[in-house]
């Protein structure tokens, strides 16, 4: 863990960050809150359409500890390459099954997004060697979309398979 200064001005406004330095180098952000809880989210949502997360009863949207916008554009211009990943974990007593359900994740810019799939949880099945996940990767040169921001789920409200979303560091490199 580090204390950064990218727009190297007064070390007032540095941020904390962690950095591998294998591989060409990375600075990464963890997200403030990284664990989306364990909950029925699609209980709660409107059928038939994309719900953010961030607009459901204790839905929240992904903040990271960077210290300013100044702070941050100064790290993406010493970058090249944006990466981040979010991993989808079914509850431990259930399993991922073979129905897929859309899912979208909103960018840093907050006027795009990316569409991908996940398979949604059953219950009352044979169990695994432990819980399901799926692991979503993001990777890109357009350094203003990452970080993630938030989660839409595309779903109805009979739905009752807990779930949780782990959001990781995203990292510049």
């Amino acid at each position: 863990m580090y204390y950064i200064d990218p727009n190297q001005g007064s070390p007032v406004d540095a941020f904390l960050v962690s950095c591998d330095f294998t591989s060409g180098g990375r600075t990464c952000l963890p997200p403030l809150q990284p664990q989306v809880p364990m909950r029925p989210w699609l209980k709660y949502s409107e059928a038939d359409t994309f719900n953010w997360i961030s607009t459901m009863e204790e839905g929240f949207q992904f903040e990271y500890p960077e210290s300013n916008v100044v702070q941050m554009k100064f790290l993406r211009l010493h970058s090249k390459i944006a990466a981040q990943n979010i991993t989808y974990t079914c509850q431990f007593e259930t399993r991922q099954g073979s129905r897929q359900r859309e899912i979208k994740f909103l960018s840093n810019t907050r006027q795009q997004s990316y569409l991908a799939t996940f398979h949604d949880c059953l219950s009352n099945e044979p169990l695994g060697s432990g819980p399901q996940e799926s692991v979503f990767n993001f990777e890109t040169e357009d350094l203003n979309l990452l970080p993630i921001r938030d989660l839409g789920l595309f779903g109805t409200s009979n739905l009752t398979e807990r779930f949780t979303f782990t959001v990781g560091p995203v990292c510049f490199s």
